[in-house]
């Protein structure tokens, strides 16, 4: 009896599905996890797909799911996680850093994602088409884009944002490499006389910052050239709606040593990410108004972090905290009161830990990972890690990229993949990140292969449908079956 082609498709399909759960049901019940990948160029997921909620993320006891020997995947094949059953893909070939995104604070797609951008050894970035794969493949060069720290526009797929010396420009990268002038702070009425009396060389927010998601608010600081040994000068703020310049402050010397500057993402403060040891004013990680009229501190030390809102719609950032050994959950608000001991305690500082890390020698779970954090879409934090060659998992969080729902009242970890990434230089670092919209994560990998020659690809995860509304609940094997 033959079998019609839609019948054998509906079959496959069916197939595809039965082997994801059956691979999810033994995870489930502790027997296996990896070295079972199922693959597919047109891959979904099961209705009742559901996310595996971390037990308690504050605690070193969790399941470790040990990650096993997989093949390197083909460029553009899909492939379910055979820990946790989320679908990804290689989406680029091999060629050096230019196969990856810049930073997992930073989208690298536009936002219909038909764009992408990838680091350019060059120094600037390279924009690529992705209807086909792999992404940095010739035919879908679009162009090279020579301006520093480089973003995406929320609104205009075709319109990238970035600084080009003392100047903010923009272009439209589908039809031009010319360079539009937002803003040239040179000409500026305030910022002008400041930079022709000072050996400044550039305007940067330190490849971290950002302005607000708007674009309405920028802050900055005014970097000095090799006579002043690159220091940052000047803080400043910038409206440009009003094109105003609303607050300039001169650093004394004991607050030059900054990480970076930006703005909280609705555009009603400014963070600069500062030494410990600077004095008060950029001491630590520390907010101030536009005007820079007022400073406060919101925590010791600047760690990796990223900005974002909580699902209650309030500006936040989540950062690795190295007195607590924490990845916390900070409102950028006047009231939060920063931890400034080493094992301090949280009550009555507004902070909410939402994984501890465990980075203590004498610990039996010591985590043997860097950390990374990406809050580009609301409500939540994608964390992910970065593990050294001949390192062994010991925490459930080595090899490890998930999900923190950013509820101060119940925060809640998920799982989202193991990698397979071994980082000895820092182009090959995971960073992973999330895109603005929430339907995708892209991160560095090597497969552990080549370490320390920077032959890095990008992995990508796309999110289940409705992804969200799975977060909401915890899922349990007989929930799930």
């Amino acid at each position: 009896m033959r079998t019609k082609r839609s019948e054998l498709s509906s079959l496959a399909r069916r197939s595809l599905i039965l082997a994801a759960r059956v691979v999810r049901l033994a995870i489930l019940a502790g027997l296996i996890c990896g070295g079972f990948p199922v693959s597919g160029q047109a891959l979904q997921y099961p209705a009742d797909f559901h996310f595996i909620e971390v037990a308690d993320p504050l605690s070193g006891g969790n399941t470790t799911y040990t990650l096993s020997a997989a093949s390197l995947p083909s460029v553009g094949a899909a492939f379910f996680d055979p820990c946790f059953g989320t679908i990804q893909t290689r989406t680029t070939q091999t060629d050096g850093i230019n196969s990856r995104h810049e930073y997992a604070r930073i989208d690298p797609f536009n936002v219909d994602q038909a764009l992408i951008l990838l680091v350019s050894d060059q120094g600037g970035a390279n924009v690529y088409h992705t209807g086909t794969m792999p992404y940095n493949q010739a035919g879908n060069l679009v162009r090279y884009v020579d301006v520093a720290e480089p973003r995406w526009d929320h609104t205009n797929p075709a319109l990238l944002w970035g600084l080009d010396g003392f100047k903010i420009v923009t272009m439209d990268v589908l039809t031009t490499d010319t360079k539009t002038v937002v803003k040239d702070f040179e000409q500026d009425a305030v910022l002008g006389p400041i930079i022709a009396a000072q050996p400044v060389y550039r305007i940067t927010c330190q490849d971290e910052g950002e302005a607000s998601t708007d674009r309405r608010y920028w802050a900055f600081m005014l970097q000095a050239d090799d006579r002043a040994d690159y220091q940052p000068l000047y803080l400043f703020s910038w409206d440009r709606t009003l094109d105003q310049v609303e607050g300039v402050y001169p650093l004394t010397a004991s607050e030059r040593s900054i990480d970076w500057v930006g703005m909280s993402p609705l555009g009603n403060y400014v963070l600069v990410g500062g030494d410990a040891e600077n004095t008060p004013n950029t001491a630590g990680l520390t907010m101030a108004n536009r005007a820079f009229t007022q400073f406060h501190r919101l925590t010791y030390a600047t760690g990796h972090s990223d900005v974002g809102l909580d699902s209650q719609g309030y500006e936040v950032i989540v950062m690795q905290n190295s007195l607590t050994d924490h990845v916390d959950l900070i409102p950028i608000d006047w009231s939060t009161q920063p931890i400034l001991e080493s094992g301090g305690s949280y009550g009555g500082t507004g902070i909410v830990p939402l994984i501890r890390l465990y980075y203590d020698n004498e610990s039996p779970y010591g985590l043997q990972s860097g950390v990374h954090i990406s809050c580009n879409f609301p409500g939540y934090a994608v964390v992910s890690t970065h593990l050294g060659p001949a390192l062994a998992d010991r925490n459930w969080l080595d090899r490890t990229i998930v999900l923190a729902r950013l509820n101060r009242a119940q925060p809640k970890v998920c799982y989202l993949a193991k990698i397979h990434n071994t980082t000895q230089d820092y182009w090959e670092e995971t960073h992973a990140a999330i895109t603005n919209d929430g339907q995708t994560v892209v991160w560095a990998d090597n497969w552990g292969l080549n370490v320390g020659s920077d032959q890095m690809f990008l992995i990508q995860l796309d999110m289940p449908p409705k992804w969200s509304s799975l977060t909401q609940t915890r899922a349990t094997v007989w929930e799930i079956y």
